[in-house]
Formats: structure tokens, C-alpha cells, sequence
């Protein structure tokens, strides 16, 4: 009946979504209008001259590309609780994430508006896509189960900080709570160890029908759920579970997990491409793993070309003049406050009517297993420090990602060559740890108590080994280009063999 319900009241939202083939450069025009009027008069808008700008070609001359240091001066004002720097108002959430090279921690504002008609518009939005996909689905005739962060913080200015996974839940529409699982007490619970024992009792006797998260969480309360209930796996405890809406990492290292642990060929995955700098996709195909681009949640896109990156003034082309196929850096521009801003993900169009994105890289190398997004930044930052304390020296470092099986937690594998070595192995590897998380509150959080994330492994090379490595690919000593961190075990894979023949 509920069900019913709901798939007749978002099949209106339905439609307006099936405009996104035909209107996208109107809508997209008129977000750009919009937030160019609602920022006019704040020191951004000022000091770049809004008012003046007529068009998305006079908005990429006059306003620069940034990045998070370009404007973390601002938005520490705007913490402390200025109004009206980067936008409109007094911003009075800040969505916390992984830091760049210079910073521990990103501080992402997130406006009133940004939260009504971005983030909590995606999850209405991705009901009425599922429910279209899945016209038999029993989607509110159970809870679902949601796992996220806990509660913000909150500092003296009175500005909620925290992740921006545990601020949808502290300050959804509470009707929602009457859906879901845990309670909203065990959700704001900060410790996620703790938070899966508190819930564990309750959840194995709801009916549970969908479960929404980042997949590396599910991974960890899976196992604990089979080690708890005793069960073969998940559809033994949850036989009416038929929908996962994931994201946050990338799925695929996770699929044969799942398929394992819910073994149904009507169990349905639904992607999500939300981030705390704005909700960007959601996937409207099962049979396709490319998301929906969305158009009207006040957000303006611009795309560089993948090949002018590097270059000190790339070009950008707004959404209309991009072309299938082909990767491009992503720079958005939304109703919080964040200008033209890199945000440092690689995406390729499968699709032009209605406009269709896959996510197939970033900008920067990284790590990022379960949200901790660890950077070549952090990386370069902990191996200076570890070197310090234990008087080593490192030539040259790569790490890759190992994601977490029945007996094992993920964590990274690092490849270091030093010119020095420590004298002791184990206590460079703590050192290391200890300065990873200094450098990375995203890192640190997975880190804690091991829940999500094990302590670094560390294969000492022989020496020479990356310049064998580089000789045997034709590249010179000049160029010196060894990919730090790759999520794909390949360049690991060929270092071990190489670091075993003799030099």
C-alpha cells in the first residue's frame, strides 16, 4: 500500500528527470543564473563581479578554478561564523573530509539549500528511479538499514561539523527515521565498532528490505553479522532484502563479495555519486553501471579535457559541448559556495541524451578502500616523518590497495626502497601509521581500532629495484615517474616478481 503510494506520488519527479534529454542546456543555464544572483553580494560574488557576468563563457573568464587551498582562508572565517563569503547567508554545517597536501581536513560548507535540493532531493530522486526500475518492488512494506557516520561536532561559533553521511541522518526529515534502521541513537553513536554492537540486537529481527552505504562498511558488518547470527549468509537473516544503494568508493572489488554474502539473482544494486561537494549522480539502468548526470539541484558543471589538466589555464566546456567517450577533469560550481571548483575526479560520458557519466579516475593518485582517500600528499608527508624519527632515508615508494577477506581487514600494501633502512622494520611501520593519520583525518577514522582498515604492510625492496623497473618500461632516470598510490594491484604485482630475481 505505502509502496504504491510513494510510486504515484515521485512519478511526477520521474518525468521531470526525463526532461534531462531535452532541456539540459536551458537547466543548466538556469542553475548558473541562480547562483550567480543568490551569491551577488557576498564577498566572492563582489570581488568577481556577479552581477556582471551574463553568460557560462564571461563566468570561466572572469572567476578562477580553485581548489580547497585556494579558499581555505575563507572558509575558516565562515567556520567561525562570518556571513556572506562565499555565500549567501551564515553556512552553519561543514562537511568534513579527506585533507589535500597542506591540510589535515577539508571543511566543505554545506548551505541550507545545498541540503533541500541537493543531497535530500538525490535520495527522493533515486527512490523514483528505483521504483521505476523495479515496478514490483515491496521497498516500504520494511526498514531499511543505513550506516553511516555519527554526530557532528559542534564548535564555539555553533557551526556542525562532522561527516557528511552522519549530518543527513542528524538532520533528515525525521519521517524517514520511521523507515530505517538503527535508531537514530545508535546512528549518532561515533565509534563504528561500537555502533554494529550496539545494533546487531535489533536489526536481525527487522524485516529488512534496502540497506544504503559505502560497501567497505557492509563488508565489516556482514562478517560480523555471519559470526553473530551463525547464519550461511546475509538473505538467511533478511530473505526480503532486494535492494544495496552503495557508493562513496568503487563498487567492483566488492561485487563478487556481495553475490556471495546476498545469493539471489533478483538482488538489485543501485549506485549513488553524492559528495560533500555535491550530488552529482545516480544510477537510472541495472544493466548499466554508467549514473545519470543531475542537472537541477543547483549545481553548474564545467569539464576540462583530460589532456589540458596540466596546464596552468586549461579551458573548460560547459555540459553541452562535451563529447561521449572521452575523459574529462570535473569542476563544479554549487549553492554552498564552492566556485569553479576542481574536484579532482576523471569522468567519461557514456551517454549525451540524457547526459551519462562513469567515474574513471582522478586527477591525483590515491587510496581509497573505505572512504579514507589517502593521497600522494599524505603519503610524501608520513615517509618524511617516519624517515625523521627512525634516521632512515627512502629513494623511491609505491602503494597499492588490499581489500579485506573473511580472516583479514583491508589495508595497503607499500613497496619502499630506502638508501638507509631503519633499524627495526616494525617501529618505522608504526611511525608511519601514527603520521598517516596525522595527515589524513579520513584515514585516521578507518584506522581506528583496526575496524575498517589494518595497519600498513611494508615489503622492503632490494636495491635498484624501481630503476629495473623503470629501464625494463623505457623510462629514464630523468623522468622518474613511479606511480606512487594505485588502487589496482598490477605495478605491486611486477615490483614483488622483480624484487625476487636476482640484481
Amino acid at each position: 500500500m505505502l509502496t504504491s503510494i510513494a510510486r504515484k506520488f515521485l512519478a511526477k519527479r520521474f518525468r521531470e528527470l526525463e526532461n534531462y534529454s531535452v532541456d539540459f542546456e536551458n537547466i543548466q543555464r538556469e542553475q548558473l543564473k541562480s547562483l550567480l544572483c543568490n551569491a551577488s553580494k557576498t564577498e566572492f560574488g563582489r570581488t568577481y563581479k556577479f552581477d556582471k557576468i551574463t553568460s557560462p563563457e564571461s563566468f570561466s573568464e572572469r572567476v578562477p578554478i580553485i581548489e580547497y587551498d585556494d579558499i581555505s582562508p575563507q572558509i575558516e572565517r565562515m567556520l567561525k561564523g562570518e556571513e556572506n563569503v562565499l555565500w549567501k547567508g551564515k553556512i552553519k554545517h561543514f562537511a568534513q573530509s579527506s585533507g589535500t597536501t597542506s591540510a589535515k581536513s577539508k571543511y566543505l560548507p554545506i548551505s541550507k539549500q545545498s541540503l533541500k535540493t541537493m543531497h535530500y532531493r538525490g535520495v527522493y530522486d533515486a527512490m523514483a528511479l528505483y521504483f521505476h526500475l523495479n515496478p514490483t518492488s515491496k521497498f516500504l512494506t520494511g526498514k531499511s538499514l543505513v550506516v553511516g557516520a555519527g554526530k557532528t561536532n559542534i564548535n564555539d561559533q555553533g557551526s556542525h561539523i562532522g561527516l557528511l553521511s552522519g549530518m543527513l541522518t542528524e538532520f533528515g526529515n525525521p519521517i524517514l527515521g520511521l523507515f530505517r534502521e538503527p535508531s537514530y541513537k545508535t546512528c549518532m553513536i561515533p565509534d563504528f565498532s561500537e555502533k554494529i554492537e550496539d545494533m546487531l540486537p535489533r536489526i536481525i529481527t527487522k524485516n529488512m528490505v534496502s540497506i544504503s552505504g559505502i560497501p567497505s562498511w557492509y563488508q565489516v558488518l556482514f562478517y560480523r553479522l555471519i559470526d553473530y547470527t551463525k547464519k550461511d549468509n546475509i538473505l538467511d537473516i533478511w530473505p526480503n532484502l532486494e535492494v544495496f544503494f552503495h557508493g562513496g568508493v568503487s563498487f567492483e572489488p566488492y561485487r563478487e563479495f556481495f553475490k556471495t554474502m546476498l545469493p539471489s539473482d533478483s538482488m538489485n544494486y543501485f549506485e549513488i555519486y553524492n559528495a560533500s561537494e555535491g550530488f552529482f549522480g545516480l544510477q537510472n539502468d541495472f544493466s548499466d553501471p554508467s549514473l545519470l548526470l543531475m542537472l537541477d539541484y543547483g549545481i553548474f558543471y564545467e569539464f576540462i579535457p583530460l589532456e589540458d589538466i596540466e596546464n596552468e589555464q586549461p579551458k573548460t566546456i560547459p555540459l553541452w559541448e562535451v563529447e561521449k567517450g572521452k575523459p574529462y577533469a570535473m569542476i563544479v560550481t554549487n549553492n554552498s559556495g564552492l566556485w569553479r571548483y576542481n574536484l579532482g575526479d576523471v569522468v567519461q560520458f557514456t551517454s549525451i541524451k540524457p547526459y551519462k557519466i562513469q567515474i574513471v579516475g582522478r586527477t591525483k593518485h590515491y587510496l581509497n578502500l573505505c572512504g579514507e582517500e589517502l593521497m600522494v600528499g599524505n603519503a610524501d608527508t608520513a615517509i618524511a616523518v617516519a624517515c625523521e624519527k627512525t634516521n632512515s632515508k627512502v629513494v623511491h615508494y609505491t602503494a597499492t590497495a588490499i581489500f579485506a577477506t573473511a580472516k583479514k581487514n583491508a589495508h595497503h600494501k607499500w613497496m619502499i626502497e630506502f638508501d638507509k633502512a631503519p633499524e627495526s622494520l616494525a617501529d618505522f611501520i608504526q611511525i608511519f601509521d601514527k603520521a598517516l593519520c596525522s595527515a589524513n583525518s579520513d584515514y585516521e577514522s578507518k584506522r581506528t581500532n583496526s575496524i575498517t582498515l589494518d595497519l600498513p604492510e611494508i615489503i622492503v625492496a632490494r636495491k635498484n629495484l624501481f630503476t629495473d623497473w623503470m629501464n625494463q618500461r623505457g623510462i629514464t632516470s630523468a623522468q622518474q615517474k613511479i606511480p606512487r598510490l594505485q588502487q589496482k594491484n598490477d605495478l605491486m604485482n611486477e615490483l614483488i616478481a622483480l624484487n625476487h630475481k636476482p640484481h
